[in-house]
């Protein structure tokens, strides 16, 4: 009998994988944190808060982009605070299950079965084969895509851009491993690319990174292991592929149309190009979003929360949540079993998709409410300076701004139009939890209030109606 209750407790206790995840990127987070509030890690005469210490290891490791300093990366942190931000992304990329298996395999040791359940959980796997394949498999496609695009980038800026050769490099190992990652942080200042607008060689490149990053890895593995036959790719990567270009296509688009009518911004074809694709998943931009008309800010907000693909470096929903839901919503009406590519869909499948989209759709409109809250009704920007009545000549501190910040901490994009700087400490605070949230994945962080016990009471069944 003693026995018996001791398991019991043990089981009670037991950590679920889902938490150590969660746990591991906050240790890398405050860890991250530390060392860029250090002086070190600061130019000469440039002193920060904690709290912006924390909220850019935390757009870094997130890989979002929003930036709550003013002055921007370059003006506020050296070489070596640079090169932590750098390794902060790449890790974040990674995510927490690529890391534990690298530490793993450095330490000779190998997997205990709930070890394996962790990378299994955190990689969204079947079984637990193959795992340490995987893991190189990622490593190889991280670091070949980085290198390659460091090369390229590398071009741009030395005999494009004419940067020198030590500045080029550097600008292109940060802005290479930024763009896969998805990140959207750069080294140019607080304008992101906008000064390359007219840099057509540099934008492409730039969205292709970013496209490969978004696709995820185990789509990129079927991809190449089927040498791009379309009709040999699994069902997941069918959807990935598919739906993701069908947005950059619809995207682009609708940028292009909906700026047509604003004189302020005249966007061009590549230009509608670069932000449908940077919207979705990097954060990076070409234009000043602050004279985007409101139409087509939330066309990109309706961008953001799609957001990029499962097991890549982009938040959102995902593509296959949104796919599923549509061919859901095809079988309801055509009172057709759902299904996609001549293959059916589980009701199991649909639940979990409409769970990631609720828990997506009620985390920010959380997340805009609250900001809404601690900003107050009114607030301006001139200058730099934040007013909470009007200057003449200031900008609007609309609420429809910070409902783009908050869908794009919770996409973990990064674009803004130009407000984070100049939030307050409890908006700061409230973003940052949206990041996490949005890059652990709303579905992962629910699992872990999930009870480990299985519901063996269940209540009669009532109509309810709909419509």
């Amino acid at each position: 009998m003693k026995e018996t209750n001791i398991e019991t407790k043990k089981r009670k206790l037991r950590i679920k994988p889902v938490f150590i995840i969660m746990i591991s990127f906050i240790g890398l987070i405050f860890l991250g944190a530390i060392f860029l509030y250090c002086p070190f890690s600061l130019n000469e005469n440039v002193h920060i808060s904690f709290l912006d210490a924390l909220f850019t290891s935390v757009t870094s490791t997130t890989v979002t982009g929003l930036v709550s300093l003013p002055q921007g990366i370059a003006s506020t942190f050296n070489v070596v605070g640079r090169t932590i931000i750098c390794i902060l992304i790449q890790l974040g990329g990674l995510g927490a299950a690529t890391l534990t298996v690298f530490i793993f395999l450095i330490a000779s040791r190998k997997l205990s079965l709930s070890e394996q359940t962790l990378i299994k959980e955190a990689w969204n796997l079947r079984n637990y084969k193959s795992i340490k394949q995987i893991f190189y498999y990622i490593l190889l496609i991280t670091f070949s895509v980085e290198i390659i695009g460091m090369f390229f980038c590398f071009l741009d800026f030395r005999f494009i851009q004419h940067f020198g050769t030590a500045e080029s490099f550097g600008f292109a190992f940060f802005h290479a491993i930024s763009s896969f990652n998805n990140a959207g942080i750069d080294l140019f200042g607080t304008t992101s690319l906008i000064k390359y607008q007219k840099d057509a060689y540099l934008n492409i490149l730039t969205a292709l990174l970013i496209i490969i990053g978004g696709l995820g890895y185990f789509s990129i593995i079927d991809i190449v292991a089927n040498k791009f036959n379309f009709k040999k790719f699994s069902l997941h990567t069918k959807i990935v592929t598919t739906y993701s270009f069908a947005l950059i296509i619809f995207g682009r688009l609708m940028i292009y149309l909906c700026e047509l009518v604003n004189k302020g911004t005249d966007v061009s074809g590549i230009g509608s190009f670069f932000l449908s694709v940077s919207t979705r998943t990097a954060g990076f931009t070409t234009y000043d979003l602050s004279k985007f008309n409101y139409g087509t800010v939330l066309i990109m907000m309706v961008l953001m929360f799609v957001g990029a693909s499962p097991g890549g470096t982009g938040g959102g929903i995902k593509t296959t949540a949104i796919a599923i839901l549509f061919a859901y919503i095809r079988g309801v009406m055509t009172s057709k079993k759902p299904h996609l590519y001549k293959r059916s869909l589980s009701d199991d499948l649909f639940k979990r998709a409409l769970l990631v989209i609720s828990l997506g759709g009620i985390l920010f409109i959380t997340g805009t409410i609250l900001i809404c809250l601690f900003e107050g009704d009114y607030n301006y920007i001139k200058d730099g300076v934040k007013y909470t009545e009007y200057v003449e000549g200031a900008s609007r501190f609309s609420s429809l701004d910070i409902a783009f910040d908050t869908m794009s901490a919770f996409a973990t994009v990064g674009l803004s139009t130009g407000i984070t700087p100049y939030l307050g400490s409890g908006s700061k605070v409230v973003l940052m939890i949206i990041m996490y949230i949005g890059r652990i994945g709303p579905l992962t962080v629910s699992t872990v209030f999930k009870p480990n016990n299985k519901q063996h009471v269940f209540f009669v069944e009532e109509d309810v109606s709909i419509g």
